[in-house]
């Protein structure tokens, strides 16, 4: 051994252990801090804390449509996601059918221009609206719609897709920015695996929410002050409700006006929220996949685990009504919880997307909030959830819980979930 190599190995020695150190310093601060230490947790196999409170305490199913539905809608009206603005018009500006078969030629494009407008005050936003249909497939089939983080380019890659007017983050491209997106939240967070899900016999029809309200803290407000300036500030739409609103018009629309048999509203994160709660006052909607959608979605507020009242409302104050925040220091005084937000999508199928470290978004708060609310699915003869772990994933129950392994985000494991629990009950 030389005397240079003799020389080089005690300082080699040393860098080894000054960032030894150096890492055990930054994981304790880390784990000092109670967010991290929540990001930090992985999900329980078995549902663990108390029952959901306040019990539903349902009587009747007559009693539940004509009286407590109603009741529960207002609640949440006024506590978390203001008014639910159901006189807004859908009107179609322009629509393109793109020619040929495309994505393997498992698909048909269709391209449309669609404004919403408050006719209380005339205020309007535009959107685009992508329509795929599966090649050769009947045209009265189930559609998939789908509220997503990216613009419509990047979740239907193709060039004659427009990229919206305005400055939004473009999730494609060579940025390091986009790279990270996808690195972080997986290969389907921007665009779903569109020729599988035609195979299926899915229809998609996809649109960008933050066209129609921003998803920011500040232009967002002020579109929302803008669109439903009629309203009263304290209960004003936001945006969580406002783009369930959305998810309700297009469904109407899809229908109506496009001879689909089915709606189904998809949603990760707070679109999942979104979808949710779209199902919740409209009944037009068959059908929710709310993958991952946390707090203000399906997991409890008044839950120990996950993002907290104080955070959320502070981080995204155009999410929902400002009453909301104040329950932050007590949620234990919050008159209602996410169980009644479940209960009023019964009967109608719904999927609960999750994963193991994704503890941010509190699987078990929403798996013990899927079991309260399956009271409201006995009232129509359903079990609603079946599963008594969060683990054994049971496609065909009306409310389905899924986790999987890994953290927030759409991986190569959700979709062929999804796609079972779309065939167990819409095939």
């Amino acid at each position: 051994m030389s005397s240079v190599e003799v020389k080089k190995r005690p300082v080699y020695r040393m860098k080894r252990l000054w960032l030894a150190l150096f890492a055990l310093v930054v994981y304790g601060l880390l784990a000092s801090c109670a967010t991290t230490r929540v990001l930090m947790k992985t999900a329980p196999s078995k549902p663990k804390g108390e029952v959901a409170s306040p019990a539903l305490n349902l009587s009747s199913l007559d009693v539940w449509q004509t009286k407590d539905a109603p009741h529960f809608r207002a609640q949440l009206e006024t506590h978390i996601y203001g008014a639910f603005p159901q006189d807004l018009i859908l009107t179609r500006k322009d629509q393109k059918l793109l020619a040929g078969t495309h994505f393997d030629d498992s698909a048909r494009i269709t391209l449309e221009t669609m404004e919403l407008q408050n006719p209380a005050n005339g205020q309007a936003r535009e959107f685009g609206l992508v329509i795929v249909r599966p090649a050769g497939a009947p045209s009265d089939g189930p559609v998939i719609m789908m509220e997503n983080f990216c613009p419509n380019p990047a979740v239907i890659p193709h060039p004659d897709v427009p990229m919206p007017k305005g400055k939004f983050f473009s999730c494609e491209g060579d940025g390091l920015m986009d790279k990270v997106f996808g690195y972080f939240f997986g290969r389907y967070i921007t665009t779903p695996p569109i020729a599988d899900i035609m195979h299926a016999g899915y229809a998609l029809a996809v649109v960008f929410p933050s066209e129609f309200i921003p998803d920011h803290s500040e232009r967002g407000v002020q579109v929302l002050d803008t669109v439903f300036a009629d309203q009263d500030a304290a209960k004003r739409t936001h945006a969580v409700m406002a783009w369930a609103a959305q998810f309700s018009k297009l469904s109407q629309y899809l229908k109506a006006d496009k001879g689909f048999s089915k709606t189904i509203a998809y949603g990760h994160s707070r679109f999942g929220k979104s979808a949710l709660v779209a199902a919740a006052y409209d009944a037009t909607i068959d059908g929710v996949i709310a993958h991952q959608s946390g707090t203000g979605g399906a997991s409890l507020f008044k839950d120990r685990d996950g993002e907290g009242i104080d955070t959320i409302t502070e981080g995204y104050p155009h999410w929902f009504v400002p009453k909301l925040a104040d329950y932050g220091p007590d949620k234990e005084t919050l008159p209602l919880d996410q169980h009644f937000l479940l209960a009023l999508a019964a009967p109608r199928p719904v999927l609960l997307g999750n994963a193991r470290r994704d503890v941010w978004s509190d699987p078990n708060g929403a798996f013990r909030a899927a079991q309260a609310a399956s009271a409201a699915y006995e009232l129509y003869g359903s079990d609603g959830l079946r599963q008594t772990s969060l683990t054994a994933f049971d496609p065909s129950a009306d409310i389905a819980f899924w986790m999987r392994p890994g953290t927030h985000g759409v991986v190569k494991e959700d979709w062929p979930a999804f796609l079972e629990f779309l065939d167990a009950h819409f095939k």
